[in-house]
């Protein structure tokens, strides 16, 4: 992957240790993955833009909150959100 100077210090490698304990974990998405017992796997494709953006935003929010929130939490939380004002 090129390196991008304006989104480097944003990147944190999978299977890094978070800082925070996953008892602090942010509620934004409500519960843990391993207590919702997901029996699909989808996947979102979005544009470099859209998720420059998102990381953007997360990490703006984690340095706001002191919190870690991950993308899978922010898009559930913004799914649940939908469904909800919709009625689904």
């Amino acid at each position: 992957m090129a390196k991008r100077p304006d989104l480097d210090h944003l990147v944190v490698p999978k299977g890094a240790a978070s800082d925070a304990p996953a008892a602090e974990a942010p509620s934004i998405a409500g519960e843990g993955a391993a207590s919702k017992g997901y029996a699909h796997t989808l996947s979102y494709r979005m544009s470099a833009e859209q998720y420059r953006r998102l990381r953007r935003f997360v990490a703006d929010q984690e340095e706001k909150t002191g919190k870690r929130i991950t993308h899978q939490a922010f898009i559930e939380a913004a799914v649940e959100e939908r469904l909800a004002k919709l009625g689904g």
